[in-house]
């Protein structure tokens, strides 16, 4: 018998190129790293990344399961009460799972952190990184 685990937490910071890059702790699998910004690569401001929640929750809400919600550069797909499968469409990471509730709270901060980066002054020059405790 195992223990309980740890919750996974995702954060995202800018890179030099404006590049949003996902890191999670626990780390898991490159593939799952690379999947996940590829899918948010294509939610390009803070107020994409809101409507792109709120309509995954919506989705939710009303179909349950089997529903997907694509962005321009992936496919997210609701296969079951606890699973996401990320699905590519342009060979960027091999199709994979990651737990349902694990999916809706990486939305929920990288929605958070886009949004207190483009609250940011513009000559402020810093690259947020939040702590998973300050989202909503």
């Amino acid at each position: 018998m195992t223990g309980p685990t740890t919750p996974a937490v995702w954060t995202f910071v800018l890179d030099e190129d404006e590049d949003w890059v996902a890191s999670r702790e626990p780390a898991g699998e490159e593939n799952l790293r690379r999947a996940v910004e590829t899918l948010l690569y294509g939610i390009a401001s803070a107020k994409a990344a809101q409507v792109y929640l709120a309509a995954w929750r919506a989705d939710t809400q009303r179909w349950g399961t089997a529903f997907s919600l694509s962005t321009a550069s992936a496919v997210a797909e609701r296969v079951s009460a606890g699973t996401v499968r990320l699905i590519d469409m342009y060979g960027q990471f091999t199709d994979c799972e990651i737990a349902a509730e694990e999916f809706d709270a990486l939305l929920r901060v990288y929605a958070t952190t886009a949004a207190a980066f483009e609250s940011q002054d513009a000559t402020d020059g810093g690259h947020p990184v939040l702590d998973p405790g300050e989202s909503e």
